[in-house]
């Protein structure tokens, strides 16, 4: 079990192509957090899962069958279905 489940359950429920969410959001949705590392670089919401890479995150919303576009400046992510 990771800590990003939440994140990935909420986006298989979506029935949505794209789904925005803040990074306050997805703080909710996790019940805890993110790193300080998600709110300071791009390549921490990479679309890379592999374990060598160590982007456990990332399974979550390639698991649900999307790919994530971040934001830093606006603190959002963009999830989209490719």
């Amino acid at each position: 079990m990771s800590i990003y489940d939440p994140l990935g359950s909420k986006l298989q429920r979506t029935r949505m192509q794209t789904i925005r969410l803040t990074f306050l959001e997805i703080e909710e949705i996790l019940g805890r957090p993110l790193p300080s590392s998600a709110y300071k670089f791009s390549a921490w919401w990479g679309n890379e899962s592999s374990r060598k890479a160590g982007h456990t995150q990332a399974r979550a919303w390639l698991h649900a069958g999307f790919a994530a576009r971040v934001s830093l400046k606006q603190q959002s992510v963009e999830f989209h279905r490719p």
